[in-house]
Order: structure tokens, then sequence, then C-alpha cells
């Protein structure tokens, strides 16, 4: 077998080693510019927009903090009676002027604040506000569980 007596032509391997530096860092760029955008977020057909305890939806952020311009916002969602199944839970910012609503990349994680029956609903999001238009948002919770589509309001605001 002749398969490791190959000779490497160095200007070949080179050129391969910088197109694949490149691409690399390309991919990196695209990833860390999607951070910087913002999914709009439009109602869907059926949604039920829910006022702070409303639909026995039981929602809370216990850390909203903001540091020049990153965001961390963690919580709970769940609705009261129904057991934890499909997690399919996002926060999502409103714009009070404006009435735009931006949804965020959110991820699931387990809760020690809330009962035994609901530890998997924690929520938890960072991101950057860099391109995030100027202006108070309402946070919301879009709870989508056990097919609910509920949007409920948490009370808390965000000043960008």
């Amino acid at each position: 077998m002749n398969l490791l007596n190959l000779e490497v032509n160095q200007k070949r391997y080179i050129k391969i080693l910088c197109i694949c530096i490149l691409l690399v860092f390309i991919i990196i760029v695209v990833y860390y510019a999607s951070l910087l955008t913002y999914k709009p977020f439009n109602l869907e057909e059926g949604t039920v927009i829910a006022d702070i305890n409303e639909q026995d939806m039981n929602v809370h952020i216990d850390i909203l903090e903001k540091q020049s311009s990153k965001v961390e916002i963690a919580g709970w969602a769940y609705k009261e009676g129904e057991n934890i199944k499909t997690i399919n839970s996002n926060y999502v910012l409103c714009n009070e002027e404006t009435g735009k609503m931006y949804i965020l990349r959110t991820r699931y994680e387990k809760n020690i604040n809330v009962p035994e029956k609901y530890k998997l609903s924690g929520l938890h999001s960072r991101f950057i506000i860099g391109n995030l238009p100027t202006g108070r948002y309402d946070i919301y919770v879009f709870y989508k569980n056990n097919n609910n589509n509920i949007l409920a309001k948490t009370g808390i605001y965000l000043d960008v």
C-alpha cells in the first residue's frame, strides 16, 4: 500500500489550509452577526394574550440583569394543573411605543424556585441589545407547552 507514501504538495497544502481557516472565520462571523439580529414575532392564530395571573399562567422573572450592551433574563413559566411535557417557550420583547415584538433565543433549564412538578419550567436568555431599537419593552413569555399558545405578560420592563 502506497497510501502512506504520498507526497504532499506544500503549496496546495497551504492553499487548502488557508481556505479552511477562512471558512471557519466566515462561519463564526455569520453566527455572531445572527446574535445581533432580532427575529420579529407575529402572533399566531389562536394565541391567547394573558395579563398577569390570567389563564392559570404562572410566570416569573428571577434575574433581569443589564450590563452595558448585554442582557440576561432568567425565570420560569408554567400553567397551573398541567404537566411540563413539550417545552417550547420563549421570551418576547414588546416595544411599548411601536408595538413591535421580538422573540428571543431562550434555553430551558431546571428551576429550583418552583414546585417539584414544574421543575423543568425554567427559561434563560442572554442577548446583546446592539441593534434593538431604543425604548421601553414589556417582557412576555410565549408559552407553547401542551398545545397551548399563550402570550403571558410578566409585568417586568426593560429599558433600552
